[in-house]
Protein backbone atom coordinates (compact mmCIF):
# COMPACT_ATOMS: atom_id res chain seq x y z
CA UNK A 1 0.00 0.00 0.00
CA UNK A 2 3.31 2.78 0.95
CA UNK A 3 4.20 1.58 -2.51
CA UNK A 4 1.36 2.66 -4.32
CA UNK A 5 1.38 6.15 -2.04
CA UNK A 6 4.48 6.65 -3.44
CA UNK A 7 3.94 5.67 -7.17
CA UNK A 8 1.22 8.29 -7.37
CA UNK A 9 2.88 11.26 -5.76
CA UNK A 10 5.77 10.55 -8.49
CA UNK A 11 2.95 10.22 -11.36
CA UNK A 12 1.89 13.57 -10.11
CA UNK A 13 5.15 15.34 -10.33
CA UNK A 14 6.32 14.03 -13.27
CA UNK A 15 6.78 16.41 -15.94
CA UNK A 16 4.63 15.90 -19.67
CA UNK A 17 6.36 15.80 -22.85
CA UNK A 18 5.25 17.18 -25.99
CA UNK A 19 4.03 13.84 -27.39
CA UNK A 20 1.97 13.23 -24.36
CA UNK A 21 0.29 16.54 -24.28
CA UNK A 22 -1.50 15.29 -27.15
CA UNK A 23 -2.33 11.27 -26.35
CA UNK A 24 -5.38 9.88 -25.55
CA UNK A 25 -4.44 9.73 -21.90
CA UNK A 26 -3.68 13.38 -21.40
CA UNK A 27 -6.45 14.73 -23.38
CA UNK A 28 -8.60 13.34 -20.81
CA UNK A 29 -6.66 14.95 -17.85
CA UNK A 30 -7.71 18.78 -19.93
CA UNK A 31 -10.31 20.55 -18.28
CA UNK A 32 -13.66 20.95 -20.64
CA UNK A 33 -14.60 24.42 -21.62
CA UNK A 34 -17.92 25.69 -21.70
CA UNK A 35 -19.07 24.79 -24.99
CA UNK A 36 -17.30 21.27 -24.51
CA UNK A 37 -19.36 20.99 -21.50
CA UNK A 38 -22.36 22.14 -22.87
CA UNK A 39 -22.02 19.41 -25.86
CA UNK A 40 -21.76 16.80 -23.83
CA UNK A 41 -24.09 17.52 -21.37
CA UNK A 42 -26.45 17.48 -24.27
CA UNK A 43 -26.49 13.38 -24.77
CA UNK A 44 -27.63 13.45 -21.03
CA UNK A 45 -30.31 16.54 -21.18
CA UNK A 46 -31.60 19.04 -23.59
CA UNK A 47 -31.68 21.88 -21.57
CA UNK A 48 -27.40 23.12 -22.38
CA UNK A 49 -28.72 22.63 -26.23
CA UNK A 50 -31.56 23.84 -25.94
CA UNK A 51 -30.12 27.14 -24.13
CA UNK A 52 -27.41 27.30 -26.76
CA UNK A 53 -29.81 27.46 -29.79
CA UNK A 54 -32.28 30.12 -27.95
CA UNK A 55 -28.96 32.62 -27.73
CA UNK A 56 -28.06 31.96 -31.79
CA UNK A 57 -31.53 31.75 -32.55
CA UNK A 58 -32.89 35.77 -32.55
CA UNK A 59 -29.20 36.32 -34.20
CA UNK A 60 -29.97 33.92 -37.11
CA UNK A 61 -33.25 35.30 -37.44
CA UNK A 62 -32.21 38.81 -37.70
CA UNK A 63 -29.66 37.80 -40.69
CA UNK A 64 -32.71 36.08 -42.40
CA UNK A 65 -34.96 39.57 -41.83
CA UNK A 66 -31.80 41.57 -43.61
CA UNK A 67 -31.68 39.46 -46.54
CA UNK A 68 -35.30 39.61 -47.04
CA UNK A 69 -35.31 42.96 -46.81
CA UNK A 70 -31.97 43.06 -48.61
CA UNK A 71 -33.26 41.45 -52.07
CA UNK A 72 -36.77 43.10 -51.72
CA UNK A 73 -34.81 46.66 -52.20
CA UNK A 74 -32.63 44.76 -55.19
CA UNK A 75 -36.35 43.78 -56.96
CA UNK A 76 -37.40 47.03 -56.43
CA UNK A 77 -34.44 48.84 -57.73
CA UNK A 78 -35.02 46.28 -60.74
CA UNK A 79 -38.46 46.64 -61.41
CA UNK A 80 -37.43 50.99 -61.37
CA UNK A 81 -35.03 50.61 -64.09
CA UNK A 82 -37.36 48.33 -65.95
CA UNK A 83 -39.97 51.06 -66.03
CA UNK A 84 -37.76 53.41 -67.42
CA UNK A 85 -38.15 54.12 -70.98
CA UNK A 86 -35.05 55.34 -73.20
CA UNK A 87 -34.53 57.03 -76.21
CA UNK A 88 -33.82 53.60 -78.11
CA UNK A 89 -36.71 52.12 -76.70
CA UNK A 90 -38.74 55.24 -78.01
CA UNK A 91 -37.06 54.70 -81.25
CA UNK A 92 -37.90 50.98 -81.57
CA UNK A 93 -41.93 51.84 -81.00
CA UNK A 94 -42.42 54.62 -82.92
CA UNK A 95 -40.92 52.29 -86.08
CA UNK A 96 -42.72 49.23 -85.01
CA UNK A 97 -45.62 51.10 -84.47
CA UNK A 98 -45.95 52.71 -88.24
CA UNK A 99 -44.14 49.40 -89.77
CA UNK A 100 -46.85 47.25 -87.85
CA UNK A 101 -50.32 49.75 -88.13
CA UNK A 102 -50.82 49.81 -84.74
CA UNK A 103 -50.79 46.05 -84.53
CA UNK A 104 -49.73 45.78 -80.57
CA UNK A 105 -49.27 42.17 -80.68
CA UNK A 106 -46.77 42.25 -83.25
CA UNK A 107 -45.25 45.25 -82.38
CA UNK A 108 -44.38 43.70 -78.61
CA UNK A 109 -42.73 40.54 -79.71
CA UNK A 110 -39.68 43.08 -80.78
CA UNK A 111 -39.96 44.89 -77.51
CA UNK A 112 -37.65 42.95 -75.05
CA UNK A 113 -38.71 43.90 -71.46
CA UNK A 114 -41.89 45.44 -72.60
CA UNK A 115 -45.77 44.24 -72.30
CA UNK A 116 -48.60 45.36 -74.95
CA UNK A 117 -50.10 47.28 -72.10
CA UNK A 118 -46.28 49.24 -71.26
CA UNK A 119 -46.51 49.56 -75.44
CA UNK A 120 -49.62 51.05 -75.07
CA UNK A 121 -49.52 53.30 -72.53
CA UNK A 122 -46.05 54.59 -73.61
CA UNK A 123 -47.38 55.27 -76.93
CA UNK A 124 -49.85 57.79 -75.90
CA UNK A 125 -47.40 59.27 -73.62
CA UNK A 126 -45.00 60.51 -76.54
CA UNK A 127 -47.70 60.82 -79.11
CA UNK A 128 -50.41 63.00 -77.24
CA UNK A 129 -53.77 63.48 -79.45
CA UNK A 130 -53.59 66.70 -81.01
CA UNK A 131 -56.99 68.73 -80.88
CA UNK A 132 -57.39 70.00 -84.30
CA UNK A 133 -59.24 73.09 -83.77
CA UNK A 134 -62.54 73.37 -85.27
CA UNK A 135 -62.80 76.09 -88.36
CA UNK A 136 -66.59 76.74 -89.35
CA UNK A 137 -67.48 77.18 -92.87
CA UNK A 138 -70.98 78.97 -93.19
CA UNK A 139 -72.57 76.16 -94.51
CA UNK A 140 -71.88 74.33 -91.05
CA UNK A 141 -73.17 77.62 -89.27
CA UNK A 142 -76.41 77.70 -91.21
CA UNK A 143 -76.91 73.61 -90.60
CA UNK A 144 -76.32 74.07 -86.99
CA UNK A 145 -78.48 77.13 -86.51
CA UNK A 146 -81.40 74.99 -88.45
CA UNK A 147 -80.48 72.06 -85.70
CA UNK A 148 -80.72 74.44 -82.64
CA UNK A 149 -84.11 75.35 -84.12
CA UNK A 150 -85.50 71.65 -84.88
CA UNK A 151 -83.80 69.75 -82.09
CA UNK A 152 -83.31 72.20 -79.53
CA UNK A 153 -79.97 72.42 -77.43
CA UNK A 154 -79.07 68.59 -77.70
CA UNK A 155 -75.59 69.35 -78.36
CA UNK A 156 -74.61 65.32 -78.50
CA UNK A 157 -77.74 64.58 -81.30
CA UNK A 158 -76.91 67.62 -83.20
CA UNK A 159 -73.15 66.59 -82.93
CA UNK A 160 -73.86 63.08 -84.48
CA UNK A 161 -75.80 64.79 -87.64
CA UNK A 162 -73.01 67.26 -88.25
CA UNK A 163 -70.23 65.15 -88.22
CA UNK A 164 -66.65 65.18 -87.02
CA UNK A 165 -68.46 68.00 -84.91
CA UNK A 166 -68.33 67.04 -80.68
CA UNK A 167 -71.25 68.24 -78.92
CA UNK A 168 -68.87 70.75 -76.71
CA UNK A 169 -67.87 72.33 -80.15
CA UNK A 170 -71.39 72.46 -81.27
CA UNK A 171 -72.32 74.03 -78.10
CA UNK A 172 -69.93 76.84 -77.90
CA UNK A 173 -70.03 77.60 -81.51
CA UNK A 174 -73.74 78.40 -80.76
CA UNK A 175 -73.76 80.16 -77.69
CA UNK A 176 -71.11 82.29 -78.27
CA UNK A 177 -71.08 83.31 -82.11
CA UNK A 178 -74.68 82.38 -83.57
CA UNK A 179 -76.86 82.88 -80.68
CA UNK A 180 -79.44 85.21 -81.77
CA UNK A 181 -79.82 86.83 -78.31
CA UNK A 182 -76.34 87.40 -78.06
CA UNK A 183 -76.56 90.83 -76.96
CA UNK A 184 -73.37 92.81 -79.09
CA UNK A 185 -74.06 96.33 -77.26
CA UNK A 186 -70.86 97.92 -76.05
CA UNK A 187 -70.23 96.84 -72.16
CA UNK A 188 -72.09 98.59 -69.86
CA UNK A 189 -70.54 99.84 -66.37
CA UNK A 190 -73.18 97.80 -64.33
CA UNK A 191 -72.44 94.85 -66.30
CA UNK A 192 -68.86 95.36 -65.42
CA UNK A 193 -69.29 95.96 -61.67
CA UNK A 194 -71.83 92.88 -61.62
CA UNK A 195 -69.06 90.61 -63.02
CA UNK A 196 -66.68 91.81 -60.83
CA UNK A 197 -68.67 91.65 -57.22
CA UNK A 198 -69.54 87.66 -58.69
CA UNK A 199 -65.98 86.90 -58.95
CA UNK A 200 -64.72 88.29 -55.91
CA UNK A 201 -67.70 86.61 -53.62
CA UNK A 202 -67.63 83.47 -55.88
CA UNK A 203 -64.67 82.90 -58.42
CA UNK A 204 -64.46 82.39 -61.78
CA UNK A 205 -68.30 80.94 -62.43
CA UNK A 206 -68.83 82.20 -66.22
CA UNK A 207 -71.70 80.06 -66.76
CA UNK A 208 -73.58 81.16 -63.47
CA UNK A 209 -72.55 85.01 -64.27
CA UNK A 210 -74.12 84.73 -67.84
CA UNK A 211 -77.30 83.48 -66.49
CA UNK A 212 -77.23 87.46 -64.42
CA UNK A 213 -76.60 88.91 -67.64
CA UNK A 214 -79.06 88.35 -70.59
CA UNK A 215 -77.20 88.35 -73.92
CA UNK A 216 -73.76 87.68 -72.54
CA UNK A 217 -72.00 84.36 -73.34
CA UNK A 218 -69.69 82.62 -71.00
CA UNK A 219 -67.42 82.91 -73.06
CA UNK A 220 -67.62 87.00 -73.93
CA UNK A 221 -67.73 87.31 -69.69
CA UNK A 222 -64.48 85.11 -69.25
CA UNK A 223 -62.89 87.69 -72.38
CA UNK A 224 -64.33 91.19 -71.26
CA UNK A 225 -62.74 89.94 -67.27
CA UNK A 226 -59.79 89.42 -68.43
CA UNK A 227 -59.57 91.81 -71.13
CA UNK A 228 -60.72 94.88 -69.07
CA UNK A 229 -61.91 94.61 -66.07
CA UNK A 230 -58.81 93.00 -64.35
CA UNK A 231 -56.72 95.25 -65.49
CA UNK A 232 -58.91 98.37 -65.09
CA UNK A 233 -60.87 97.55 -61.36
CA UNK A 234 -58.12 94.91 -59.81
CA UNK A 235 -54.92 96.30 -61.04
CA UNK A 236 -53.52 93.43 -62.79
CA UNK A 237 -53.74 91.43 -59.69
CA UNK A 238 -53.46 87.52 -60.52
CA UNK A 239 -57.18 86.19 -59.52
CA UNK A 240 -55.53 83.56 -57.67
CA UNK A 241 -55.12 85.84 -55.22
CA UNK A 242 -58.25 86.91 -54.53
CA UNK A 243 -60.06 85.34 -51.52
CA UNK A 244 -63.56 83.93 -52.06
CA UNK A 245 -65.78 84.19 -49.17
Amino acid sequence: MFQNIIQDSIWQEKELSESDLHSPNTMDLEPFSDFESQFHLSHFTEGPLLQCWSDVSPVLQKIKEEDTYSNQQNQDIYKRKQKFWNDEEDQRLKYLYNYYEGKWNEIVKKMPQRNASQCQQRWRRINPPKKAKQNWTLQQDDQLKQLVHQFGKQWMKIAKLLGNITGKQARDRYINKLDQSINKQPWTHEEDMLVLDYFVNNGPKWTKISNLLIGRPENNIKNRFYSFIKRNYLGEQNRYQIIYF
